[in-house]
């Protein structure tokens, strides 16, 4: 009878806190909208059916093709919803959120405390890092499938092989990011000496490899990460160049300022909310002593960190920054931090406390942050629908547009808006007759009335009448040729990294030995 009544108190309790993370996930997603590529994907699909969204063929996809699961369980409300009705965006965001807490709580309950197993997936899912797998929607399956993964784990160490293949299986064919966790996980059962259990984990992202390069082979076009011209010392220097900037970002100056910032973000409801948390987990015993440290977890989150640089070193394109949207890359470290906070918090409360207090901080100014960009958007998107004078504007001419390439978050660039010609095109089409119109950013010159964007390698006469709009005054005037100069003079920097700060000095030498695309941060 007692046994009972303990249960029924731990499901009450369980319950509670269930609750509790989904209350904290609506206030931090909703209203978090739309960002950056979501926009082109929309204008892509736009006069799409159901039918035809789901019978396209995969050389028309393009490389989300690579992520099967990603494009008809996630990607259907761009082709249905288009840019209305966001909310169903938020939603769907939240659930995700939600399920990735709870299936990491159940991976990490295998070898925590379930006070801490609670804190590790929580920490992980929030991590202030990876801020862009929370917020954006395209990236949600950065984190639910290491989430899927991670729980399908936990299904085969108890030996639940049905459930276990169906969510390995979802968990590979989420993204292409997959591979680090379905093999780096499959190294915990080879320290436990379960050889068999390791062999049949890694089944899934062996087929999800499988079908990969099956599709790069049948499908031109398809697949675009992989570096064909990789050699074995750029590859060395790939792998040097994800360490270096793994550290950096996770313990170095990059993780200090964006906290800082993130905390100077943060509004008074926020502050509200999180003071509630506090005073709330004072009167909770969540913490409690662990009892050994799990080495065989240990090195089967290593093994994903080290399998993740030698993924993205293939590719050459990516590199661990805390700023942008890129900082998606982080999250595989993140699980990493994520298990070292929740095993070394310390069993004091007012200590473990105040650790908390300064990741929640962080996590709601982000939060903030993202809420006033996305508002900031729409304003944005209804000036040009409603500004005569772009509608005005010749089909031969070309506009510039000035402003609003990124959030600034302190002096840094975080959030993409104009930052790229396919994320400015679905802005602007249909208001604007211009055959070209492209966002003036710091990677762009003029060369015998050509405009040319350094970065993506693309070029736009200015040959003809040229206009400038300033996304910032809803203003549109005409100059000529002679006036670009100015203007690029007139633009803002933009900061992406501090190491930017030390531009023509030995750090930028050697980070662009070690990466030459990088060169464009420095010009």
């Amino acid at each position: 009878m007692h046994s009972s009544k303990t249960t029924k108190q731990k499901n009450i309790i369980s319950g509670r806190y269930y609750l509790a993370i989904l209350a904290i996930l609506t206030y931090l997603l909703f209203d978090t909208g739309l960002h950056s590529d979501d926009y082109i994907v929309i204008n892509g699909f736009n006069n799409y059916s159901f039918l035809s969204f789901i019978n396209q063929n995969p050389s028309e996809m393009g490389t989300i093709i690579l992520n099967p699961v990603s494009l008809y369980g996630l990607w259907w409300p761009y082709s249905l919803i288009g840019y209305e009705n966001q909310i169903i965006y938020d939603l769907i965001k939240i659930l995700s959120s939600a399920i990735s807490v709870y299936f990491i709580f159940k991976f990490f309950g295998d070898y925590l405390p379930h006070g801490r197993a609670f804190i590790a997936s929580f920490v992980f899912v929030l991590y202030p890092l990876h801020d862009t797998t929370l917020y954006w929607y395209m990236t949600l399956q950065y984190m639910l499938a290491p989430a899927f993964l991670l729980y399908s784990h936990h299904l085969l160490r108890n030996n639940k092989i049905q459930k276990w293949f169906i969510t390995g299986m979802v968990g590979s064919f989420l993204s292409y990011a997959s591979p680090p966790y379905a093999f780096g996980l499959a190294v915990i059962f080879l320290i436990e000496k379960k050889l068999k259990k390791a062999i049949v984990f890694v089944t899934p992202g062996v087929l999800f490899v499988a079908y990969y390069f099956w599709m790069k082979i049948n499908y031109e076009g398809v697949e675009k990460r992989i570096n064909s011209d990789l050699n074995i010392i750029d590859f060395i220097k790939q792998l040097l160049s994800q360490l270096l900037s793994f550290i950096e970002t996770s313990v170095g100056p990059s993780y200090w300022l964006k906290v800082f910032y993130a905390i100077e973000s943060i509004s008074l409801s926020s502050i509200i909310v999180v003071s509630l948390l506090v005073f709330g987990l004072f009167k909770v015993k969540l913490i409690h002593r662990s009892t050994t440290f799990p080495k065989s977890l240990f090195f089967g989150l290593v093994a994903v960190l080290l399998l993740s640089f030698c993924m993205f070193a293939l590719t050459g394109l990516y590199n661990h920054s805390a700023f942008n949207l890129g900082n998606r890359t982080t999250v595989y470290g993140s699980l990493l931090i994520s298990f070292f906070l929740a095993t070394l918090l310390p069993i004091n409360k007012k200590s473990a406390i105040f650790l908390l207090l300064i990741f929640l901080l962080p996590v709601f100014g982000l939060s903030d942050h993202w809420k006033s960009w996305n508002s900031h958007q729409k304003n944005i998107i209804e000036n040009v629908k409603n500004n005569q004078d772009l509608a005005k504007i010749e089909h031969d001419s070309t506009l510039i547009v000035t402003g609003n390439i990124y959030s600034k978050l302190g002096p840094f660039s975080h959030i993409e808006f104009f930052s790229a010609p396919w994320t400015i095109e679905p802005i602007f089409k249909g208001h604007v007759k211009s055959k070209n119109v492209v966002a003036l950013n710091p990677y762009t010159t003029v060369d015998n009335g050509t405009l040319i964007d350094q970065k993506f390698g693309v070029e736009y006469s200015l040959l003809n009448k040229i206009y400038v709009y300033d996304s910032n005054a809803n203003l549109v005037k005409e100059i000529y040729v002679e006036d670009m100069p100015q203007l690029m003079l007139d633009q803002p920097k933009l900061i992406r990294h501090w190491v930017q700060l030390f531009k023509d000095t030995w750090i930028q030498d050697v980070i662009i030995w070690l990466s030459p695309r990088l060169v464009y941060l420095f010009e």
